[in-house]
């Protein structure tokens, strides 16, 4: 009788078990990309998905490079959740490797214009645009230097472009910034001395040289030629680095690379997230928030055809908790002493302003992670700073706050995160900070800042 009652408890267990087992594995297996992708796929699903964050805890997105391991986490999932092409560049080239056909794959972007990031820098304080797109400066000893210009992947970046070579009696940054206005407006003169294949190139004061690029050939290349040892500025409608296959841009007559004591901007040789002139932030305006919701709980019904409804009203739901907080932004921020944000680290908040008309004052251009403001953009900001009466200066999440802290401690405003929601530290996940959390704190902190009633 005992042995009967065992093997009847012990059936039990092992098909409650088995049972169990088997609800996991009916789960939807979804990859996201960066954090609003991960949170909006699991306030959508619940208990009926299974979602992988591929962006590591506590690592800067714009940085990130996928591992040949998320490959295969990707292959084995049921839908993958991205940004778009201009958030994730690399997407396009990671799905190429994959080979699981039936892997759904969503653009969360889909059906929303990105802005350009020249629309998002109307409303920001760091100088505006420049005539030029990199500018460099060099220590060179008299001689001569080879500057190419290579095809990547088949093709120039552009056929033809435009160069400033000019001396500078300054050192490092300075002699980029005491150079930029002439050669700004060098670079928009139409006048431009013509240079092609295997032709000299020496400073040049007056006019912007034109290079033209052999199409016949793989590399162009152009000879520097130095009668002074100093310091030289180069300014170029193109980063050089677009043109580099192989080999450095510019190397001595001893083939040895040469490189800027000075740059701007200070993004270093791998530009992993060239934006392409498009702002992938859309997720911090919460109109778009909701369109990214609307677009993945589609996919995850489709997916999943027998839980339509229930994907459908979870994200009924949740979309109705973002026009609250939405709502909430409007009329809070609609009536503050203050209407800008000033920030100390990379703006992120394109958008967000945009829709909530506010101005944006930033010492940085672009997003690349590795990138530092100039001297004279910090010293541009402090001034603002000071000017504005402003009481709160704003920085990023995940990456050192230096830029903010200085301007901090030279004005005596309080410093403050302004958190982006691209990615949430180890700490942050395992407390299960969600979207939502994120956005009520940057309620908090704005309402603050900006003095609102």
């Amino acid at each position: 009788m005992l042995s009967r009652i065992t093997f009847t408890i012990g059936l039990f267990f092992l098909c409650t078990t088995y049972a169990m087992a088997q609800g996991a594995s009916e789960k939807i297996k979804v990859v996201a990309t960066i954090f609003p992708n991960y949170d909006f796929t699991k306030q959508i699903g619940k208990d009926k998905v299974d979602v992988v964050k591929l962006l590591p805890p506590g690592v800067e997105a714009h940085g990130f490079e996928p591992r040949p391991k998320d490959v295969v986490t990707i292959n084995k999932a049921d839908v993958f959740v991205y940004t778009g092409e201009y958030m994730e560049p690399w997407a396009e080239d990671i799905l190429d490797g994959v080979t699981n056909k039936e892997l759904a794959v969503v653009d969360a972007s889909k059906g929303i214009e990105l802005m350009d990031e020249a629309d998002h820098d109307e409303h920001a304080g760091h100088g505006g645009e420049h005539a030029f797109e990199w500018a460099g400066a060099f220590h060179l000893p008299v001689g001569k230097y080879t500057w190419t210009f290579a095809k990547v992947d088949g093709a120039y970046a552009d056929p033809a472009m435009k160069m400033v070579f000019v001396s500078s009696t300054e050192k490092g940054i300075e002699a980029i910034e005491a150079q930029e206005e002439a050669a700004g407006k060098m670079l928009e003169m139409e006048d431009a001395t013509l240079r092609g294949d295997g032709e000299m190139l020496s400073p040049n004061g007056k006019s912007a040289y034109k290079l033209t690029f052999d199409q016949n050939r793989d590399v162009t290349e152009f000879t520097i030629v130095i009668e002074k040892e100093g310091v030289y500025a180069f300014f170029t409608e193109h980063m050089p680095f677009e043109f580099e296959a192989d080999e450095h841009f510019l190397k001595d007559s001893n083939r040895q690379d040469v490189e800027p004591v000075a740059q701007e901007p200070d993004a270093g040789h791998h530009h992993h997230h060239h934006h392409g002139g498009k702002d992938p932030h859309i997720w911090v305006d919460l109109a778009y928030a909701q369109q990214m919701v609307d677009t993945i709980a589609e996919a995850l019904a489709q997916k999943d055809p027998e839980n339509k409804d229930y994907y459908l009203t979870n994200a009924r739901e949740y979309n109705a908790k973002l026009a609250a907080l939405d709502a909430r932004f409007s009329e809070t921020l609609a009536n503050c002493k203050q209407d800008t944000i000033i920030y100390g680290g990379h703006f992120a908040f394109g958008y967000f302003a945009k829709r909530y008309n506010l101005k944006h004052e930033s010492p940085y251009e672009g997003f690349a992670p590795n990138a530092e403001p100039s001297p004279k953009a910090i010293a541009e900001l402090i001034d603002k700073v000071e000017a504005s009466g402003i009481k709160v200066i704003y920085h990023e999440e995940l990456l050192d706050p230096k830029v903010a802290r200085t301007v901090s401690q030279e004005t005596g405003v309080k410093l403050e995160l302004l958190h982006g929601a691209h990615n949430v530290s180890k700490d942050e996940l395992k407390a299960g900070v969600t979207y939502l959390d994120i956005m009520n704190d940057n309620y908090d902190k704005l309402k603050l800042g900006l003095e609102c009633q």
